[in-house]
Formats: structure tokens, sequence, C-alpha cells
């Protein structure tokens, strides 16, 4: 008698990682994060670094010479060798200068760029920590609905030798089965050897070996996007998206640069204030002098003519804004395409995944009604083995549906720029750390 293949079922051992605890991992060993870290770290010292070019100046002189000096006059003509040490302390603060300014300008919004590009450095970890762990579920799956496959279609192989030798069955059946066997045993090994890959790159993310991962739960509940207008998650991921608000933060600085180029042709104006002190040993007179000079005075200074430099500078730094400009406007339609087919990814692998488990069941009783049919001599093994074929594919289908909806719903986060650690542990409950029924 056939024997029909059962519910297939995931074993997931009790102290099975999950998406959470793969996501911690990759925070402490995934390069591109901790590079990031680092680059942010490096980002926000430009804010004080512009602010210091509003702030005074004090610098420290000293000084040590020794002097051989010969005086000739009609009455004298004298050797003097005497030595001198000379210290001072000068305060500079500016008053009016234009290029500082925006100097200061520039600093804060690349300090303010440098978050923005931490946060998409962490939106990106979140959804290649996610492309990893699925990626690694997906290809178990496909794995798995092998080795059901391969058994299934053994049994089938034992059946049609078995009515073969009493008549009830031609060798085409055996011949058939045979075959498929052969090829379901080399696509196995594929799987296997892809499993393999897809957890290799989750241990270049997480730095460590990884182990058993918690499964989806057999019912997957789909939930659409929210809100259910595409234009409003356009709407947000303009004033939301961190490319953007990044982007914008380049057209900050390029404008800044302007000004300080058009600066380079503006007077200065600093108010500086000085104390030195000068002992020398000796002098033409023939003693000693120590002195102590206080200054305080504004200094002034304006730029004439620099051989048309700073006006080169002027032009190529609108040039740049004017580029800075135009890359803005290109990322926003970027981005406006990016939520676009990601808000129909969700919607689609919505249908698709329900579309999917309708014809999941369709083809299990398909198969139901052909092993029937086979048993009683209307159907042959080919047939059977054709849907049993037909319901595997259809299985692992599924399973890479439900997996890419899932992603879809981060992705759509992340291109609105709105995705949150508070998403992945929505996706994270979705995940059982034991066999679903």
């Amino acid at each position: 008698m056939f024997i029909l293949l059962g519910t297939l079922t995931f074993s997931a051992p009790v102290h099975a990682g999950d998406l959470l605890d793969l996501y911690r991992q990759a925070q402490t060993n995934d390069s591109a994060w901790l590079a990031a870290r680092a680059g942010h770290q490096a980002g926000i010292e430009k804010a004080p670094q512009g602010r210091s070019l509003l702030l005074p100046s004090l610098g420290l002189s000293a000084s040590k010479s020794e002097s051989d000096q010969r005086v000739i006059t009609p009455s004298v003509n004298n050797t003097y060798r005497y030595g001198t040490d000379t210290y001072a302390v000068q305060l500079t603060q500016p008053l009016y200068r234009k290029q500082n300014f925006a100097g200061y300008a520039q600093g804060l919004a690349g300090a303010n760029q440098s978050e923005f590009e931490l946060e998409l450095a962490r939106q990106d970890l979140i959804l290649r920590a996610s492309q990893a762990y699925f990626d690694v579920l997906a290809a178990q799956d496909a794995l798995d609905y092998v080795v059901l496959e391969k058994d299934a279609i053994g049994k089938q192989l034992v059946l049609a030798r078995r009515n073969f030798a009493v008549g009830n069955a031609t060798l085409v059946d055996v011949h058939e089965a045979q075959a498929r066997y052969d090829i379901v045993a080399a696509q196995q090994i594929a799987a296997a050897n892809f499993l393999e890959v897809k957890k290799e790159a989750l241990r270049i993310l997480t730095g460590a070996e990884p182990g058993p991962l918690a499964r989806l739960e057999a019912k997957l509940e789909l939930q659409a996007p929210e809100p259910a207008d595409m234009n409003r998650w356009v709407e947000t991921a303009v004033n939301a998206n961190q490319r953007i608000k990044s982007q914008q933060e380049t057209v900050e600085i390029a404008r800044q640069e302007v000004e300080k180029s058009r600066g380079g042709h503006q007077p200065t104006l600093d108010l500086v204030a000085s104390r030195a002190y000068s002992d020398a040993g000796g002098s033409v007179q023939g003693f000693a002098i120590e002195s102590t000079t206080n200054q305080i005075g504004l200094q002034f200074q304006m730029p004439l003519y620099q051989g048309g430099g700073i006006s080169s500078k002027v032009r190529e730094s609108a040039a740049r804004f004017e580029e800075a400009n135009q890359r803005l406007d290109q990322t926003r339609r970027q981005v406006a395409q990016q939520v676009r087919e990601s808000y129909l990814a969700v919607t689609n692998g919505m249908a698709r995944v329900q579309a999917l488990e309708q014809a999941r069941g369709s083809n299990e009783r398909a198969l139901e009604s052909t092993v029937i049919g086979y048993e009683r001599g209307v159907r042959t093994g080919v047939d059977v083995l054709n849907a049993q074929r037909e319901l595997f594919l259809t299985r692992r289908d599924l399973s890479q549906a439900r997996y890419d909806y899932l992603l879809g719903r981060l992705r759509l986060k992340a291109a609105a720029g709105t995705l949150q650690e508070q998403d992945l542990e929505d996706i994270n409950r979705l995940l059982a750390r034991k066999s679903p029924s």
C-alpha cells in the first residue's frame, strides 16, 4: 500500500538562537557596524572643531639666544657678548571672520550628518542580520523538503518494484521512480551545500559559529502596511529618511563652503592681547636690560588681490553647491521609488503567501486523489511522482515567500526611515523555540 506523505515539522532545540540574539551578536562583531560607530565618533568631533573657530586662541612662545656684537664708531671699538631670554603670551579673539562663521556652521552640519549616517548603518545592520537569518532558515527548509521528498520517492520506488514483481506496474514506473530518486539525491547534496554557504554568511556577520536557529511558527499572521496608503509612506520618507537628511547636511556644508570662499574677499578683525618678558644679559650700552611689555589692540586685515585664486574658489564651491542640490533631488526620487517598491513588495508578498497556502492545500488534496487513483489502477506511478513534486515545490516556494514578506516589512520601514529595533522584536515574536504544530 502506498504511504502518503506526512506534514512537515521542524525540530528546534530549546536553546535555539533567535533573531534578536543574532542582531546582538552582530552589534558586537560585525565589522561594517563597528566601522560605522568609529566613523560616527570621528564625525561628531566636527562640531567642537567648528566651534573652536569662534573662540579665543592662546599661545605661549619662548626663546633663548646668545649675541656676539661688535660696535665700531670713531670713538668706540668694543665687542659685546650676552644672552637673552624671552617669553611671550598672546591671546587672539576673532571678532569678524566670515570664513570662521561658515566653518562653525559646517562643523554643526558635519556632526549632524554623522548622526544620520550612524542611524543608516544601524538600520542596515538590522536588514543584513534579518536577511542572513532568514536565508539560513530558507536554506534549511529547502533541505528538509528535499529530504522528505527523497524519502517519499524512495517509498514509491519500493512500491513500484513490488507492484512490478507481481504484475501490477510497468517497468516504466520503476525506471521513472529510480530516476526521480537519483535526481533528488543530487538535489539534496546541492541543498546541503547551499545551507553551509548561508551559514558561513551568518558566521561572518556574527563572528561566531551559528547554532540552531528558532524557526517560524506554522501559522504566519499577515499584516498589511499601516497606513495602507503608498503616498503617505512616501511623505513619511521625505521627512524621516536618513539618506535624505544626510544629503541635506551635505547641501548645507556645500552652501557654507560657498560662504567660506566668499569670505576670502572680506576683511578680518581680531582682538589681540599679549604680554612679553625679555631678559637680556647685556647691551651695546654695556648693562643688562630686563623688560615686560603688555599690549592690547585690534588687528585689521584686508585682502586686496590674491592672483584670482579666491574668485576661482568661489566658482568651484558654487558648482559643488549645485552638485549637492542635484544629488539631494536625486536622493529624494530614489527614496520615493524605493518606498513604492517596498510597499508593493509587502502587499504582493501577502497575496503570494495566501495564494501559495491555498495552492499547498490543493496540491495535498491532489496528491491524495492521485494516490487513490494509483491504488485503483487508474493513475500511474509517474502521476504520483509528479503530484509529489508539485507539492514539495509549493511548500518550498511558500517557505521562501513567508521570509520575503517579513523582510519586505522591514525594508519598507527602512525606506521610510522609521525602522527601529522594536520592529525587529515584532518579527522575532513570530519565531518558535519548539516545534510548531
